[in-house]
């Protein structure tokens, strides 16, 4: 991998941490005080309206991808006319799908809410409001997917620091407003969020018209441009109904079979796991436009290692936290929440496994779309996805516990992963042995025995900061150490070396 390449991501990849860890301060404050001043039943509701809405809206996803896509394949071209003519197609194409969705959502969604969502009566009317203020959030989120995907692809990720920060005042903002509200809480708080889509929405367009040529509000038509985009987000369709059964789907059926408190309890677990969830995509983030530029340029030998390495460090990055978040699951939840609805702990657990999955199968999904040549890929690795909602309605039925949904989607994740790198083998000659023996089976060895080491300290400690602080220690400096013996090469362990090496010379220089 080139060194400029390596210096772009290592400075992306810092930016976006910093984001992360800042957001994260602010989203375990924040998640508590609105848990408490929702309460567990409006809590739940807003989960559910907003599942409704995601359900829908994801639909938008594949003309949102194929817009990115496409924005950063222009890019690694060096083509200036193309991409202009590549975001003016797409922002008109982004405007008439949002103007679809409303149409869809305000009959569809509208219909849901009132005959099958199982809302206690009196905030019925409540949730008609949380819901009408949801979707105009996600049109907004809809109209401004070709500005965000000019960001990404021009990899200006200083923008979304600075980005995350204000959100993060924000949600400060809303949760005193909350404590202090003499009105109806979920309301109140449905308003203010939707405020803030509204600021984001504003300064993503002004600082993309700034920074770019092409991010003009222009809109353009070309027809062949256009179809070749729409055939590409055809066939990503099968892969957003797939992300719908594993996320909104299974919420709708948890709000189905066990009503909005469960709702609640899934929500915080997902929170818990989203900034998990994190560490790995922001990586994969810095990474993603170079998969695809160097596709657009040719170089499969660079996007192969590129891909590889994606995998390897978005995995060992989450696992150091997964661990000592796995074990003291109940412990940090009191911390973070105070009274711990049933079953979130479960479902924290389960989404920690979701997210090592997720992460593994990002890259190959990225790799997959730079080609532009999706049809096979989607529809061998989406299809098993897509079987996780009614394989779950099904054990629900017979009388699944309320974590089935989520066990079925780790298991559906992991088959999809493997039929992923058989359809690479072929559509970008991805080595599928090479693969299996640097990349899976390093992963496989540092995650079993990361796990089962620290099985001894929680068996031995009683639960309260003793165990969480020896446990946390030692399981994170045994995870960092079987990536240096065992999860990584010899140059891959060579360049964290002299990476840690480079860091710590400057900050020794900085005190002196």
């Amino acid at each position: 991998m080139p060194s400029e390449s390596n210096k772009r991501i290592a400075k992306n990849t810092l930016l976006l941490y910093v984001r992360m860890f800042f957001s994260m301060l602010v989203g375990f404050y924040t998640s508590r005080v609105v848990l408490n001043a929702l309460g567990v039943v409006d809590y739940g509701i807003y989960n559910v309206v907003g599942g409704i809405v995601g359900m829908i809206a994801t639909l938008y996803g594949p003309m949102a991808i194929a817009t990115q896509r496409w924005i950063t394949f222009a890019l690694g071209k060096g083509d200036r006319e193309f991409l202009k003519k590549v975001f003016s197609v797409c922002l008109s194409s982004q405007i008439i799908i949002a103007v679809i969705l409303f149409i869809v959502i305000e009959f569809v969604g509208v219909w849901y809410l009132k005959t099958y969502a199982v809302i206690p009566i009196e905030r019925l009317q409540i949730a008609f409001w949380v819901f009408q203020l949801s979707t105009v959030s996600i049109l907004l989120t809809i109209i401004n997917v070709p500005f965000y995907g000019a960001i990404i692809a021009h990899e200006k990720v200083a923008f979304f620091t600075g980005f995350a920060i204000i959100e993060a005042i924000m949600k400060l903002i809303i949760c005193f407003a909350l404590c202090h509200s003499p009105i109806d809480k979920l309301l109140l708080y449905s308003i203010l969020l939707f405020l803030v889509s509204c600021l984001s929405f504003m300064l993503m367009q002004i600082y993309a018209r700034k920074r770019f040529e092409e991010a003009k509000l222009k809109l353009g038509w070309d027809k062949q441009l256009y179809k070749e985009i729409c055939s590409f987000a055809a066939w990503d369709i099968i892969g957003n109904l797939a992300f719908i059964g594993y996320t909104q789907g299974i919420t709708m059926l948890i709000n189905l079979f066990y009503g909005p408190a469960l709702n609640a309890a899934a929500g915080i677990g997902a929170q818990a796991t989203n900034l998990i969830n994190q560490l790995g995509g922001n990586f994969q983030t810095a990474l993603n436009p170079q998969i695809t530029k160097y596709y657009a340029s040719g170089d499969l030998e660079n996007m192969h290692k590129l891909i590889f390495r994606s995998v390897k460090f978005s995995v060992y990055l989450m696992l150091i936290f997964i661990v000592p978040f796995f074990y003291e699951a109940d412990f940090l939840l009191q911390i973070w929440l105070g009274k711990v609805p049933d079953h979130s702990v479960a479902f924290m657990r389960i989404g920690l496994f979701v997210c090592l999955f997720v992460a593994m199968r990002n890259p190959l999904t990225v790799a997959a779309m730079a080609t532009g040549n999706v049809r096979r890929y989607q529809l061998l690795t989406n299809v098993i996805i897509l079987l996780v909602c009614p394989i779950s309605y099904i054990l629900y039925k017979l009388g699944g516990v309320p974590e089935t949904g989520n066990i079925v989607l780790v298991m559906m994740l992991c088959g999809a992963f493997f039929v992923s790198i058989f359809v690479l083998k072929d559509l970008i000659k991805l080595n599928s042995h090479f693969f299996s023996r640097s990349v899976i089976w390093r992963i496989i060895l540092v995650t079993a025995i990361s796990f089962l080491i620290p099985s001894t300290l929680y068996s031995y400690f009683e639960e309260g900061w003793v165990r969480l602080f020896v446990l946390s220690f030692i399981s994170i400096l045994v995870t960092i150490l079987l990536i240096l013996m065992i999860g990584v090469d010899s140059n891959e362990r060579q360049f964290i070396l002299n990476m840690a090496k480079n860091k710590v010379r400057i900050i020794y220089k900085n005190k002196h």
